[in-house]
Protein backbone atom coordinates (compact mmCIF):
# COMPACT_ATOMS: atom_id res chain seq x y z
CA UNK A 1 0.00 0.00 0.00
CA UNK A 2 1.07 3.63 -0.94
CA UNK A 3 0.74 6.76 0.98
CA UNK A 4 2.60 9.68 2.97
CA UNK A 5 4.06 8.40 6.24
CA UNK A 6 2.03 8.16 9.61
CA UNK A 7 2.65 11.12 11.70
CA UNK A 8 4.50 10.36 15.06
CA UNK A 9 1.78 11.80 16.90
CA UNK A 10 -1.42 9.75 14.85
CA UNK A 11 -2.24 8.29 18.20
CA UNK A 12 -3.31 4.57 16.79
CA UNK A 13 -3.26 1.61 19.42
CA UNK A 14 -3.74 -1.61 18.04
CA UNK A 15 -3.93 -5.20 19.99
CA UNK A 16 -1.30 -7.96 19.39
CA UNK A 17 -2.77 -11.46 19.34
CA UNK A 18 -0.73 -14.75 19.17
CA UNK A 19 1.49 -15.02 22.03
CA UNK A 20 2.20 -12.75 24.00
CA UNK A 21 -0.95 -10.19 23.48
CA UNK A 22 0.21 -6.30 24.33
CA UNK A 23 -0.82 -2.76 22.87
CA UNK A 24 1.28 -1.63 19.79
CA UNK A 25 1.31 2.08 19.11
CA UNK A 26 1.78 2.89 16.11
CA UNK A 27 4.51 4.04 14.44
CA UNK A 28 6.79 3.89 17.15
CA UNK A 29 6.40 0.48 17.65
CA UNK A 30 6.16 0.77 21.30
CA UNK A 31 4.26 -2.42 23.09
CA UNK A 32 2.67 -2.57 26.49
CA UNK A 33 1.61 -6.14 27.70
CA UNK A 34 -2.33 -7.66 28.92
CA UNK A 35 -1.60 -8.42 32.31
CA UNK A 36 -3.85 -11.02 33.65
CA UNK A 37 -3.10 -13.63 30.68
CA UNK A 38 -0.90 -16.63 30.87
CA UNK A 39 2.40 -15.62 29.39
CA UNK A 40 2.66 -19.41 27.57
CA UNK A 41 -0.56 -19.59 25.82
CA UNK A 42 -1.32 -17.93 22.47
CA UNK A 43 -4.40 -15.87 22.26
CA UNK A 44 -7.11 -15.15 19.77
CA UNK A 45 -8.69 -11.84 20.16
CA UNK A 46 -12.53 -11.42 19.78
CA UNK A 47 -13.92 -8.18 19.19
CA UNK A 48 -16.93 -7.15 21.13
CA UNK A 49 -19.15 -4.54 23.01
CA UNK A 50 -16.76 -2.25 24.93
CA UNK A 51 -14.06 -4.50 24.51
CA UNK A 52 -12.49 -7.82 23.77
CA UNK A 53 -12.68 -11.23 24.91
CA UNK A 54 -9.39 -13.35 24.66
CA UNK A 55 -9.27 -16.63 24.80
CA UNK A 56 -6.08 -19.29 24.22
CA UNK A 57 -6.11 -21.28 20.51
CA UNK A 58 -6.56 -25.09 21.12
CA UNK A 59 -4.22 -27.37 21.69
CA UNK A 60 -3.40 -29.35 18.45
CA UNK A 61 -2.17 -32.64 18.62
CA UNK A 62 -2.89 -34.63 16.21
CA UNK A 63 -6.38 -35.57 16.72
CA UNK A 64 -9.55 -34.92 15.70
CA UNK A 65 -9.30 -31.60 13.83
CA UNK A 66 -13.16 -30.92 14.49
CA UNK A 67 -13.52 -32.07 17.59
CA UNK A 68 -14.46 -30.11 20.39
CA UNK A 69 -11.33 -29.04 22.79
CA UNK A 70 -12.59 -28.95 26.23
CA UNK A 71 -13.21 -25.87 28.09
CA UNK A 72 -10.84 -22.86 27.62
CA UNK A 73 -10.40 -20.25 29.79
CA UNK A 74 -11.93 -16.95 28.88
CA UNK A 75 -11.05 -13.24 29.68
CA UNK A 76 -12.17 -9.80 29.30
CA UNK A 77 -10.27 -6.99 28.19
CA UNK A 78 -11.67 -3.00 28.33
CA UNK A 79 -10.60 -0.96 25.45
CA UNK A 80 -8.13 0.72 26.76
CA UNK A 81 -7.30 -1.27 29.06
CA UNK A 82 -3.48 -3.52 30.28
CA UNK A 83 -5.54 -5.99 32.33
CA UNK A 84 -7.81 -8.91 31.32
CA UNK A 85 -10.11 -10.04 34.08
CA UNK A 86 -11.36 -14.00 34.03
CA UNK A 87 -15.16 -14.34 32.61
CA UNK A 88 -15.31 -18.49 33.05
CA UNK A 89 -14.39 -20.90 30.58
CA UNK A 90 -16.18 -22.50 26.89
CA UNK A 91 -15.19 -23.90 23.48
CA UNK A 92 -15.94 -20.89 21.65
CA UNK A 93 -17.09 -17.45 22.04
CA UNK A 94 -19.15 -15.13 20.10
CA UNK A 95 -20.05 -11.23 20.23
CA UNK A 96 -23.49 -10.54 21.55
CA UNK A 97 -25.51 -7.85 20.44
CA UNK A 98 -25.50 -6.03 24.07
CA UNK A 99 -22.85 -4.00 25.37
CA UNK A 100 -20.72 -5.56 27.96
CA UNK A 101 -22.11 -9.42 27.21
CA UNK A 102 -21.03 -12.38 25.32
CA UNK A 103 -22.02 -15.75 24.59
CA UNK A 104 -19.91 -18.97 25.58
CA UNK A 105 -21.04 -22.12 23.45
CA UNK A 106 -19.91 -25.57 24.88
CA UNK A 107 -20.02 -28.98 23.43
CA UNK A 108 -19.05 -32.15 24.99
CA UNK A 109 -15.60 -33.05 25.05
CA UNK A 110 -14.21 -34.66 21.94
CA UNK A 111 -17.66 -34.09 19.95
CA UNK A 112 -17.58 -33.41 16.53
CA UNK A 113 -18.70 -29.88 16.13
CA UNK A 114 -19.19 -30.32 12.35
CA UNK A 115 -22.37 -32.90 13.29
CA UNK A 116 -22.92 -32.20 17.10
CA UNK A 117 -25.00 -29.14 18.79
CA UNK A 118 -23.53 -26.29 21.27
CA UNK A 119 -25.21 -25.16 23.86
CA UNK A 120 -24.87 -21.32 24.44
CA UNK A 121 -25.17 -19.06 27.64
CA UNK A 122 -24.85 -15.27 27.50
CA UNK A 123 -23.05 -14.19 30.21
CA UNK A 124 -21.69 -10.64 31.31
CA UNK A 125 -17.89 -9.42 30.52
CA UNK A 126 -17.93 -10.50 34.59
CA UNK A 127 -19.22 -13.94 33.91
CA UNK A 128 -22.85 -13.68 35.75
CA UNK A 129 -25.30 -15.72 33.40
CA UNK A 130 -28.07 -13.99 31.64
CA UNK A 131 -30.91 -15.76 30.71
CA UNK A 132 -31.48 -19.50 30.22
CA UNK A 133 -28.53 -22.09 28.29
CA UNK A 134 -29.43 -22.37 24.28
CA UNK A 135 -29.08 -25.60 22.25
CA UNK A 136 -28.22 -24.30 18.89
CA UNK A 137 -29.10 -26.35 15.45
CA UNK A 138 -26.42 -28.90 15.31
CA UNK A 139 -23.76 -28.29 13.14
CA UNK A 140 -23.87 -24.43 13.51
CA UNK A 141 -21.82 -21.68 15.81
CA UNK A 142 -22.69 -18.26 16.66
CA UNK A 143 -21.05 -15.91 14.13
CA UNK A 144 -23.31 -12.42 16.08
CA UNK A 145 -25.81 -11.93 17.90
CA UNK A 146 -27.80 -9.16 16.43
CA UNK A 147 -30.97 -7.54 17.43
CA UNK A 148 -33.28 -9.77 15.27
CA UNK A 149 -31.37 -13.31 16.69
CA UNK A 150 -28.75 -15.03 16.16
CA UNK A 151 -26.26 -15.00 12.85
CA UNK A 152 -24.98 -18.87 12.67
CA UNK A 153 -22.63 -20.27 10.27
CA UNK A 154 -21.91 -24.06 9.49
CA UNK A 155 -18.76 -24.63 11.88
CA UNK A 156 -17.27 -26.60 8.68
CA UNK A 157 -19.15 -25.80 5.77
CA UNK A 158 -18.09 -27.74 2.19
CA UNK A 159 -17.93 -25.78 -1.08
CA UNK A 160 -19.49 -23.63 -2.93
CA UNK A 161 -21.18 -20.64 -0.89
CA UNK A 162 -20.90 -20.00 2.78
CA UNK A 163 -24.58 -20.32 4.57
CA UNK A 164 -25.68 -18.48 7.15
CA UNK A 165 -28.42 -18.64 8.97
CA UNK A 166 -30.57 -15.40 11.83
CA UNK A 167 -32.17 -18.03 14.13
CA UNK A 168 -34.38 -16.76 16.58
CA UNK A 169 -33.38 -18.92 19.83
CA UNK A 170 -36.96 -18.01 21.88
CA UNK A 171 -38.71 -20.09 18.62
CA UNK A 172 -35.94 -22.14 17.58
CA UNK A 173 -36.84 -21.14 14.03
CA UNK A 174 -34.73 -19.46 11.01
CA UNK A 175 -36.07 -16.23 9.86
CA UNK A 176 -33.83 -15.42 7.09
CA UNK A 177 -30.89 -17.09 5.06
CA UNK A 178 -28.02 -15.39 3.68
CA UNK A 179 -24.70 -16.77 1.65
CA UNK A 180 -21.05 -15.28 1.57
CA UNK A 181 -21.87 -12.70 4.63
CA UNK A 182 -18.98 -10.35 4.48
CA UNK A 183 -19.99 -8.09 7.54
CA UNK A 184 -22.24 -7.93 10.22
CA UNK A 185 -23.01 -5.99 13.41
CA UNK A 186 -25.88 -6.19 15.78
CA UNK A 187 -27.99 -3.87 13.56
CA UNK A 188 -26.36 -4.97 10.04
CA UNK A 189 -25.40 -7.54 8.13
CA UNK A 190 -24.08 -7.49 4.30
CA UNK A 191 -23.87 -10.43 2.25
CA UNK A 192 -22.75 -11.36 -1.47
CA UNK A 193 -25.45 -13.06 -3.25
CA UNK A 194 -24.57 -15.19 -6.23
CA UNK A 195 -23.03 -12.62 -9.41
CA UNK A 196 -21.15 -12.86 -12.63
CA UNK A 197 -20.12 -10.22 -14.41
CA UNK A 198 -22.25 -7.57 -11.99
CA UNK A 199 -22.51 -8.19 -8.31
CA UNK A 200 -24.18 -6.11 -5.98
CA UNK A 201 -23.16 -6.12 -2.00
CA UNK A 202 -26.50 -6.36 0.02
CA UNK A 203 -27.25 -4.70 3.47
CA UNK A 204 -30.08 -6.29 5.56
CA UNK A 205 -30.98 -3.13 8.74
CA UNK A 206 -32.26 -5.50 10.77
CA UNK A 207 -34.04 -2.77 13.16
CA UNK A 208 -36.34 -1.71 9.95
CA UNK A 209 -35.92 -4.41 7.61
CA UNK A 210 -35.36 -2.57 4.84
CA UNK A 211 -32.42 -3.69 2.66
CA UNK A 212 -29.95 -1.87 0.81
CA UNK A 213 -28.16 -2.45 -2.24
CA UNK A 214 -24.75 -1.38 -3.32
CA UNK A 215 -23.34 -2.27 -6.51
CA UNK A 216 -20.00 -2.56 -7.39
CA UNK A 217 -17.48 -1.82 -10.38
CA UNK A 218 -18.27 -4.90 -13.20
CA UNK A 219 -16.33 -7.98 -12.86
CA UNK A 220 -15.78 -6.87 -9.17
CA UNK A 221 -16.51 -9.24 -5.87
CA UNK A 222 -15.88 -8.23 -2.37
CA UNK A 223 -14.91 -10.57 0.09
CA UNK A 224 -14.50 -8.89 3.37
CA UNK A 225 -16.22 -5.86 5.06
CA UNK A 226 -16.68 -3.68 8.48
CA UNK A 227 -19.27 -1.00 9.27
CA UNK A 228 -18.36 1.88 10.91
CA UNK A 229 -19.88 2.27 14.44
CA UNK A 230 -22.52 4.10 13.45
CA UNK A 231 -23.38 1.90 10.64
CA UNK A 232 -23.38 4.59 8.03
CA UNK A 233 -20.13 3.47 6.21
CA UNK A 234 -19.14 -0.20 4.84
CA UNK A 235 -15.54 -0.80 3.96
CA UNK A 236 -14.93 -3.45 1.38
CA UNK A 237 -12.11 -5.38 0.30
CA UNK A 238 -13.15 -5.88 -3.53
CA UNK A 239 -10.90 -7.21 -5.97
CA UNK A 240 -9.68 -4.41 -8.67
CA UNK A 241 -7.74 -6.71 -11.45
CA UNK A 242 -9.20 -9.84 -12.96
CA UNK A 243 -6.99 -12.61 -15.58
CA UNK A 244 -7.78 -15.71 -16.48
CA UNK A 245 -6.57 -17.50 -13.42
CA UNK A 246 -8.89 -15.15 -10.99
CA UNK A 247 -8.01 -12.62 -9.30
CA UNK A 248 -5.16 -10.63 -9.42
CA UNK A 249 -5.44 -7.50 -7.39
CA UNK A 250 -7.36 -6.47 -4.01
CA UNK A 251 -7.68 -2.86 -3.38
CA UNK A 252 -9.76 -1.41 -0.58
CA UNK A 253 -13.41 0.34 -1.15
CA UNK A 254 -15.77 2.52 0.79
CA UNK A 255 -19.79 2.47 0.38
CA UNK A 256 -22.09 4.70 1.82
CA UNK A 257 -25.01 2.09 3.39
CA UNK A 258 -27.74 4.02 2.18
CA UNK A 259 -26.96 5.23 -1.26
CA UNK A 260 -24.16 7.01 -2.71
CA UNK A 261 -20.91 6.25 -4.87
CA UNK A 262 -18.60 3.67 -3.60
CA UNK A 263 -15.27 5.28 -3.44
CA UNK A 264 -11.93 3.37 -3.91
CA UNK A 265 -9.18 4.09 -1.08
CA UNK A 266 -5.97 5.87 -2.74
CA UNK A 267 -3.05 3.66 -2.48
CA UNK A 268 -4.89 0.15 -1.60
CA UNK A 269 -4.41 -1.51 -4.68
CA UNK A 270 -2.17 -4.69 -3.58
CA UNK A 271 -2.02 -8.59 -5.37
CA UNK A 272 -4.22 -10.89 -4.88
CA UNK A 273 -1.60 -13.00 -2.86
CA UNK A 274 -0.88 -10.10 -0.02
CA UNK A 275 -3.31 -10.48 3.31
CA UNK A 276 -4.98 -7.45 3.90
CA UNK A 277 -7.06 -6.82 7.23
CA UNK A 278 -9.26 -3.95 7.72
CA UNK A 279 -11.54 -2.25 10.27
CA UNK A 280 -12.65 1.00 11.82
CA UNK A 281 -11.08 2.53 14.71
CA UNK A 282 -13.90 2.25 17.55
CA UNK A 283 -16.14 5.16 17.22
CA UNK A 284 -15.23 6.80 14.24
CA UNK A 285 -14.71 6.87 10.63
CA UNK A 286 -10.73 6.06 10.57
CA UNK A 287 -10.08 3.33 8.90
CA UNK A 288 -7.64 1.11 9.54
CA UNK A 289 -5.83 -1.69 7.22
CA UNK A 290 -2.36 -3.57 7.56
CA UNK A 291 -0.48 -6.05 5.83
CA UNK A 292 2.07 -8.30 7.23
CA UNK A 293 5.84 -8.91 5.79
CA UNK A 294 7.79 -12.01 7.07
CA UNK A 295 11.23 -10.91 8.03
CA UNK A 296 14.37 -12.35 10.14
CA UNK A 297 14.27 -12.04 13.99
CA UNK A 298 10.26 -11.09 13.97
CA UNK A 299 7.44 -10.04 11.75
CA UNK A 300 7.04 -6.52 10.21
CA UNK A 301 3.25 -5.25 9.62
CA UNK A 302 2.21 -1.94 7.24
CA UNK A 303 -0.69 -0.42 9.08
CA UNK A 304 -2.54 2.34 7.19
CA UNK A 305 -4.84 4.68 8.09
CA UNK A 306 -7.50 6.79 5.66
CA UNK A 307 -10.95 8.44 7.09
CA UNK A 308 -13.49 10.02 4.23
CA UNK A 309 -11.75 13.29 3.30
CA UNK A 310 -8.15 12.39 3.01
CA UNK A 311 -6.60 12.52 -0.52
CA UNK A 312 -4.35 9.04 -0.03
CA UNK A 313 -3.38 6.53 3.38
CA UNK A 314 -0.85 7.45 5.86
CA UNK A 315 1.14 4.46 6.57
CA UNK A 316 3.99 3.38 8.50
CA UNK A 317 6.01 -0.31 9.38
CA UNK A 318 6.58 -1.73 12.50
CA UNK A 319 7.74 -4.88 13.54
CA UNK A 320 6.36 -7.57 16.09
CA UNK A 321 7.47 -10.45 18.39
CA UNK A 322 7.35 -13.68 16.47
CA UNK A 323 4.34 -15.43 16.70
CA UNK A 324 2.33 -11.84 17.23
CA UNK A 325 0.09 -10.00 15.16
CA UNK A 326 -2.39 -6.68 14.99
CA UNK A 327 -5.74 -7.11 15.61
CA UNK A 328 -7.44 -4.65 13.05
CA UNK A 329 -11.03 -4.96 13.54
CA UNK A 330 -11.63 -2.60 16.42
CA UNK A 331 -15.21 -3.24 16.79
CA UNK A 332 -18.77 -2.31 15.29
CA UNK A 333 -20.18 -0.84 18.18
Amino acid sequence: MTGRPLPRDAGIRLLLGGRGPAWLSVPAGRTEPIHGLRSDDSYQLISIAGGWVAQPFPATDGGCANCAPGPLPVYYLAYGSQVATSIGAADLTAPSATRGTLWLVSYRRGANMRTAAGTAQQVSVTGAALGPRVRLPAGYVIDQGTRAGLLLVLEQPGSGPVRYELWDPSTRRVTRSFVNVIAASPAEIAWVPGCTTSCRVHVLNLPGGRVHEISLPRRSQAYEGAFTTDGRLLAMLVTARITAAGPAAMRLMIATVEGGPVTAVPGTTVGSGNGVSLGWQAGSHRLIADMGLETPGGSEWQIAVWQPGDAGLSTALTRVPDGSWPVIDQGPY
